[in-house]
């Protein structure tokens, strides 16, 4: 019988590869309006994104990010999100207040 592989990525990851994320980047910024719209529907603004890291997978980049949202009160939110871009997606795989 076939071993069964696991669903999750098993990329080696060179810890060399880690690289801290430049937060005024314009793609970095794309990254973060992309979690605030897919993760809070309009419910929160993005404001910024406070850093972060990002590092090289098979055919793509992962994004762990600490971004910055206001509510339409004024109220601030901080919350960290882990993207993937690959093959030409871009999916939002955790996320945490």
């Amino acid at each position: 019988m076939a071993e069964a592989k696991s669903a999750t990525v098993t990329d080696q990851i060179d810890i060399n590869s880690i690289q801290p994320v430049a937060p005024a980047d314009p793609h970095v910024v794309e990254i973060g309006q992309f979690v605030v719209e897919k993760f809070h529907h309009g419910k929160l603004l993005f404001i910024a994104v406070l850093g972060g890291f990002t590092w090289k997978c098979e055919g793509g980049k992962y994004y762990a990010l600490i971004i910055q949202n206001q509510d339409y009160e004024g109220a601030t939110f901080i919350h960290k999100a882990l993207v993937v871009e690959a093959k030409g997606e871009t999916k939002l795989l955790w996320h945490r207040n």
